[in-house]
């Protein structure tokens, strides 16, 4: 069969001209002048096998397996190894949910809260002597998860610098602390009382402070304080 000499491809005997670059055939065709034409790479797909949660899934399983054998063994049921399991099926979950919704940072904080709320529902329904969880556990959490929102749709939103989101992350962190000791003074001692929280809150806005201002310099500067941050 003959081939085309501009771009080596097989063709049929009865054709006059080469079907992909048009290059005309025979005897007395000139090679065309045009650069050879680059055949588009198709994209190679990378390989989306998740090898290290596949690991993690692995030595998990078999941990899970291992710990309710022995329980299983020694007792002909399910007592100490309990509280392993679950355990076990949370950090799973947790590398889980990070390897598959990284990318959706909502979707992922308010997953990762379930998950965690419910690991901490089973650990109080596991040791029955002192429940915990609706009075201390689950408002903690939902403080933890609404400021992780907060930050996160405020950072997006604005399209915050690195500074900015410093700033606002510090000022979560302190806005927690206070939220932190009501709910521990309200379990504890049923009051609404707050002490080392102000202080602590007060220690940050400084800090919060300090990232604003920066900014502000670099914005005003410019390059100068680029190259000192590396930003």
């Amino acid at each position: 069969m003959p081939i085309c000499k501009n771009c080596g491809v097989e063709l049929e005997s009865n054709i006059a001209r080469c079907p992909l670059c048009l290059t005309p055939l025979g005897d007395k065709a000139q090679k065309s002048d045009k650069v050879d034409p680059i055949i588009p790479e198709t994209k190679v797909q990378k390989n989306q096998s998740p090898l290290l949660l596949e690991l993690f899934s692995f030595f998990s399983a078999a941990g899970a397996i291992v710990i309710t054998a022995v329980d299983f063994a020694y007792g002909a049921n399910l007592t100490w190894s309990r509280i392993p399991l679950i355990s076990i099926i949370f950090c799973w979950l947790f590398v889980f949910l990070i390897h598959h919704l990284l990318t959706k940072p909502y979707l992922l904080v308010i997953l990762e809260t379930v998950n965690f709320l419910i690991f901490l529902w089973f650990l109080d329904r596991f040791i029955p002597e002192y429940y915990w969880f609706f009075s201390l556990a689950l408002p903690i959490i939902l403080v933890v998860c609404i400021l992780f929102l907060l930050v996160i749709l405020w950072i997006r939103s604005f399209k915050l610098s690195t500074f900015l989101s410093l700033s606002v992350g510090t000022l979560a962190a302190g806005i927690f602390l206070l939220c932190l000791e009501v709910i521990l003074n309200i379990f504890h001692q049923k009051n609404l009382m707050v002490s080392w929280s102000l202080v602590a809150f007060a220690c940050i806005l400084p800090v919060s402070g300090f990232f604003i201002y920066y900014q502000l310099r670099i914005n005003k500067k410019g390059s100068e304080f680029k190259k000192y941050f590396h930003i």
